[in-house]
């Protein structure tokens, strides 16, 4: 109720949309694996913590309803890593480097967005790998590879958004403008198409992790 008001609410929704697109698009890693946005750095910190663990359950929820990726059995297992751990350590790592500053487009933002994002992909392979129990060395080779692509999209879907605020209250009192999240969503779905058909970070890492320990 803190996070998120009546005016925010649209803003939300087209984030999660994106992200929602998205997390659809694998791209080549060029190591032998493909990696997609998880996005919940970017919703932690433009929208707060609490708004992103909601969008991030709804978002995996309609994956697992609709499109079949992952099942019903998992989804709290992946709401705990992508929804939970990635969303906090995100949030906790832009806040300490930024404190409470409004979102805003200048270079220590930008930085701090960066490291949040690389953050949050490194804490999710962490905590996937202690529920799983499985080698942690190998989920963190491959999710610290797809943490780049996570940094380098969450910065640049910041920045996008931030460029358009003349004032920096903005963001706290209306939400970002609708339109370059619309047309984010709209170029990311015009790049599903070409998503790559390599194994993800994590059936690579799984089956990396099985290899070693036969």
């Amino acid at each position: 109720r803190r996070e998120l008001t009546q005016r925010k609410l649209p803003a939300l929704l087209a984030m999660s949309g994106f992200v929602f697109l998205a997390q659809m698009v694998n791209c080549s890693m060029g190591l032998g694996f493909s990696g997609h946005l998880l996005g919940g750095a970017l919703l932690a910190v433009i929208f707060g913590p609490c708004s992103a663990m909601l969008s991030m359950a709804a978002i995996l929820s309609v994956q697992t309803a609709l499109l079949g990726d992952g099942s019903w059995s998992t989804l709290g297992a992946n709401f705990l890593n992508m929804g939970v751990a990635s969303v906090w350590v995100a949030y906790g790592v832009f806040r300490l480097l930024q404190g409470r500053r409004n979102a805003q487009l200048d270079v220590g933002q930008v930085f701090a967005m960066a490291i949040a994002a690389y953050s949050s992909t490194v804490a999710a392979a962490v905590s996937l790998a202690v529920l799983a129990d499985v080698q942690m060395s190998t989920l963190l080779f491959t999710h610290g590879v797809i943490g780049a692509l996570e940094a380098g999209v969450s910065v640049a879907m910041f920045a996008f958004c931030t460029a358009s605020l003349r004032d920096s209250r903005r963001s706290v009192e209306c939400g970002f403008s609708l339109k370059p999240i619309v047309f984010a969503c709209a170029l990311t779905l015009s790049l599903a198409p070409f998503s790559s058909q390599l194994p993800d970070g994590l059936e690579y890492g799984f089956n990396a992790s099985v290899a070693v320990a036969d």
